[in-house]
């Protein structure tokens, strides 16, 4: 009721401020006045039942924060577990891929084992058959020593019968690079053929050689030149350098017209400091003119001159002519149009000829066009006296 009070208090010191036109009737004031009143219980009621209101809309609204909560924190704990199922769905996929990967592993493996088993069986049957092979070839040099043994082989002093050259089975192949395991073989042979005879001529027979370690080749010189039954060397191709000089230095050499012989000076490599180097170049010096000035020697011209006629005959020095002209100049000494090998047996198998192994490096040098080949060190005092126009050797 004070507010009420004050209210009239204040509209009756309002009154005598207010200056209208009509002066009011004090019933119409009271009703004014009573409006007034009410009003004002209106807005108090009002306002005591938003105030009345209050707690239950701030605990609704608290209801609401929890629920929004709750559903956030539902909602959390649902992703976790989504996660969770979709880690737990992961890892089972990883592991059925791990099973899968082992058992392909397993099959795998056990595809390589039964063709491991395969090639095993395969190779099996080629051995068995090689070995067939082997003993049905020892079957007919069997029989082909059967023959032999009947027929009468003759072995003449001088092999060149009316222009014709008879080559007996006292032959030795002598074919690819000079290199220890050719010059052991020679050797062997050449002995083992003055085991059987001291007076038949022994053959050495080149295919195609390009030469190669003076070492062996001087090995092969040695044997040549100790043994009591004369060798003589047959050139059917192709002979160069080291074999060229074991076809000049031979008791005997037969070439053919188009046989192709070919002398050049000797290559080596040397490395180390300028004493070193002058050192190992002075001691190749002395090993080639060893052997060099025997053959200047067989053909009758100084070796200063020789070497002069190499490089007058090409700017390589790589000086090659055919047979009949390498008889003229005495590298070889004789010609001949026919060759008659009249082997029948022989004292074991040749070794095949020895290929150069690959540099690994390169194919073709392309400065000169030409294939490159690796070859090893020459030994202890020995260099490489070799030559082929179409491979540019390279010391390792």
């Amino acid at each position: 009721m004070p507010r009420l009070v004050l209210a009239l208090c204040f509209l009756t010191a309002a009154l005598p401020a207010q200056q209208s036109p009509t002066r009011k009737s004090p019933e119409t004031i009271k009703a004014e006045v009573e409006a007034e009143v009410i009003r004002a219980r209106l807005d108090l009621a009002a306002s005591k039942r938003r105030l009345a209101n209050l707690p239950a809309s701030l605990e609704m609204r608290k209801l609401e924060a929890e629920a929004q909560v709750r559903a956030a924190r539902a909602e959390a704990a649902a992703a976790s577990q989504e996660a969770e199922r979709a880690r737990l769905g992961l890892e089972s996929a990883v592991a059925s891929a791990r099973a899968s990967a082992a058992a392909g592993d397993k099959d795998r493996a056990r595809a390589e084992l039964e063709a491991e088993a395969k090639l095993a069986l395969a190779q099996v049957t080629l051995d068995y058959a090689k070995v067939s092979s082997v003993a049905a070839i020892a079957r007919l040099q069997q029989k082909t020593s059967e023959v032999a043994s009947q027929a009468k082989m003759t072995y003449p002093k001088d092999p060149l019968i009316d222009g014709v050259l008879h080559i007996s089975d006292r032959r030795i192949p002598f074919n690819g690079v000079v290199n220890d395991a050719l010059a052991r073989s020679v050797c062997d042979r050449i002995a083992f053929y003055n085991a059987q005879d001291t007076e038949a001529p022994i053959f050495i027979v080149i295919d195609r050689s390009p030469g190669g370690s003076v070492m062996s080749g001087y090995m092969i010189l040695q044997a040549m030149e100790t043994s009591k039954a004369p060798v003589f060397v047959v050139v059917k191709g192709y002979c160069a350098s080291m074999a060229a000089i074991v076809t000049t230095l031979a008791k005997r050499s037969f070439v053919y017209p188009q046989t192709i012989v070919l002398h050049h000076q000797a290559s080596t490599g040397v490395s180390g400091n300028m004493t070193q180097m002058q050192e190992q170049l002075k001691w190749s010096k002395v090993w080639c003119e060893r052997i060099f000035q025997k053959v200047a020697v067989r053909i009758g011209v100084p070796l200063d001159d020789f070497i002069a006629d190499m490089y007058k005959a090409t700017v390589t020095g790589d000086w090659k002519i055919h047979g009949d002209e390498a008889v003229q100049r005495k590298w070889a000494t004789d010609v001949v149009e026919r060759m008659n090998e009249n082997s029948f047996t022989s004292a074991g198998t040749a070794p095949a000829p020895a290929p150069l192994p690959s540099t690994g490096f390169g194919d073709v040098n392309p400065a000169t066009g030409r294939a490159r080949q690796e070859i090893a060190p020459p030994g202890p005092c020995d260099l490489w006296w070799m030559y082929d126009p179409t491979i540019e050797y390279v010391i390792r």
